[in-house]
Order: structure tokens, then C-alpha cells, then sequence
């Protein structure tokens, strides 16, 4: 897959548009782009501030100009999205016990319209998909996010994408802690490393969904679970959400959110049946999915990966 593809659906950042692409390593590439800092100056002749530099987007074709997206400290640094990108496939590629070829992997980005933040994607080749207990792919994939004008940590983690339903699942056991800020202490030459031993642990999540799937629950229990524990995390709105996928199928959409009582006793208005869900929930597993399905549904990019992150302390606390 050479060429770069838009791919549909609207995704946001900090309240900007964020448009997703999908293709092979050189086209995702071509749309990634490059920065430099740059002192901070009033105007040309001007004395710079001692203080803060500029982070300038370099421009990606004839068309296009400089264009400052950033003020950051003179501490701060700076980690190009390129690089970024190509240390966690590096990392990937260079597992000799995984064996992965560079032509085995897939991959997607999105990016902020001016650039300055990104969510890498690589698609794991399809041996590592774990399937569940309704023949559903789950695949596995490398998400990395990187802002350079330090609005955000960068963050890398493992997730499950459930094709069915386009949902994401963060489980845990393969996320890789980065804490240093965008500072002197940020070492990007170590991602690869990082990565390695949390591709190790993928087999913790496979163990974990499937306990989902032989745990076996009532509704009863999921009623409790949405109204206390579920209602306190994600808000009345979203475990309504999550209780009628659970206990019909369905999504639903809140007729009132000013009336009384608790998220399951709101009143709603059926909508569609969601995809590879079952008309009621037996397992855990079956409750993850409707989790991950109202997680997936955020726009907010950052969001969302945070919901789905919350998926497994939420699941410890139904019983």
C-alpha cells in the first residue's frame, strides 16, 4: 500500500479537527511533518526572548510556508514526529524473537490540521490477532502519541482493534511508561527498547480476555456495576450507554439528561444494534465490548484512549 488514503470519521484534539490517514511506510511519511525551533522574536531585528523559542512547521510542499505552531522553553526538546514514528517501528522490526518484516506491518496516522500533534499507528501482522468467543479478529497494533509544541506527553502503548466494530481496547499489561516531559531528560533513542519487552507481555492480555470470556455474569450484577461503580468513572450518560448495549444490543441516545434518577432508570430512545454485540450480555467479555464501543465513540482522540485504558479497573469491579 503505497499510496495514502483519507480515512473517514471526525476525530478531535484539544477542539481542532484531526484527519486520520492510512498507507504503506513512504506514504505515511509524505504527510508527516517536519519542525525546527526557532528564537522568539516581535520582528525581524528584534532581540529574541531569552526564555522561549518558537516551534516552526517546515513546509511539506511548493505550496506551502513556514508556520509557527508552538512557544516552548529553551529546555524543552524537541521530538520530530518522523523520528518518533520510525523509533517505534524500529522497535517492532528489530524483535528477533518476533520475526516481524517491515512488509508484514501496517499503518495508519492522524494529525492536528496544523501538524503539531500525531497518533501513530502500526497494525501487528494478522498472527498476532486473538479471536473471540464470537469469531471476531481482534488486532493487534502500536499507538503512539507525540505533540512538539509540549501540549502533551509522548505516550506509547499496545491496544486490541476489534474489526467487527471498529472498537480499541487498552488493557494495560503492554503500555509503555514514558514520564519524562519534553525536556533534557526525554532520550527518544531509547523507544525501541521500551517496546520490545512490552510486546513480550501481549500474552498477558490474551490471558486476560480469555478470563472475560469464561466469566460469566447477570444483569442483575451489570445494573449495580453501571448505576455505582461505572456512573462515578464515565458519567450517567455513557453507562446508560453501556447498560442498554448490555442489555439489549443496542445503543441508545438519552431522551432527558435532566431527569431524575439513576443512569439505568433514564429515560431512551433505541438506536441501532452494534456490531458484534450479542442482545444480552453473558460474559465479562461481552461487557468489555460494550465499554470499548462507548469509549470508541469519543471524538476527543485523547479521550477515548483514556476510556479505553479505564476498561480493565472497571471490569475488577463487576462482580
Amino acid at each position: 500500500m503505497n499510496a495514502i488514503s483519507i480515512m473517514p470519521g471526525e476525530a478531535l484534539w484539544r477542539s481542532r479537527k484531526v484527519q486520520y490517514y492510512a498507507g504503506g511506510w513512504d506514504a505515511i511519511q509524505s504527510v508527516l511533518p517536519e519542525f525546527k525551533l526557532a528564537p522568539f522574536i516581535a520582528g525581524a531585528g528584534e532581540p529574541p526572548n531569552p526564555f522561549l523559542q518558537t516551534v516552526i512547521r517546515l513546509p511539506l510542499s511548493a505550496t506551502e510556508r513556514q508556520m509557527p505552531v508552538g512557544v516552548v522553553s529553551h529546555t524543552y526538546s524537541l521530538a520530530p514526529h518522523r523520528e518518533v514514528a520510525a523509533l517505534c517501528r524500529d522497535g517492532l522490526i528489530n524483535v528477533k524473537q518476533a520475526k516481524i518484516e517491515p512488509g508484514e506491518l501496517r499503518y495508519e496516522v492522524g494529525l492536528s490540521e496544523l501538524g503539531e500533534w500525531m497518533n501513530f499507528r502500526i497494525y501487528l501482522p494478522s498472527r498476532y490477532d486473538f479471536t473471540d468467543s464470537h469469531g471476531e479478529k481482534l488486532a493487534l497494533r502500536l499507538e503512539c502519541f507525540n505533540s512538539v509544541d509540549g501540549s502533551s506527553r509522548l505516550s506509547v502503548l499496545f491496544g486490541w482493534f476489534r474489526f467487527v466494530c471498529a472498537n480499541g481496547l487498552v488493557i494495560g499489561e503492554t503500555k509503555i511508561e514514558i514520564n519524562e516531559r519534553h525536556g533534557q531528560g526525554l532520550e527518544l533513542r531509547t523507544l525501541p527498547e521500551r517496546i520490545r519487552p512490552a510486546l513480550k507481555e501481549v500474552e498477558a492480555d490474551r490471558r486476560r480476555m480469555g478470563r472475560w470470556i469464561e466469566e460469566r455474569v447477570a444483569i442483575d450484577g451489570i445494573t449495580t456495576w453501571a448505576n455505582g461503580t461505572l456512573s462515578e468513572k464515565w458519567g450517567k450518560k455513557a453507562s446508560a450507554r453501556v447498560f442498554h448495549i448490555c442489555d439489549s444490543g443496542r445503543d441508545v441516545e438519552i431522551e432527558d439528561p435532566f431527569a431524575p434518577g439513576l443512569a439505568t432508570e433514564k429515560p431512551v430512545r433505541p438506536l441501532a444494534r452494534v456490531p458484534g454485540s450479542p442482545e444480552r450480555a453473558g460474559t465479562k467479555y461481552d461487557v468489555v465490548q460494550a465499554l470499548s464501543f462507548v469509549a470508541t465513540s469519543r471524538n476527543n482522540a485523547e479521550e477515548r484512549v483514556t476510556r479505553q485504558a479505564d476498561i480493565p479497573k472497571l471490569m475488577e469491579r463487576l462482580v
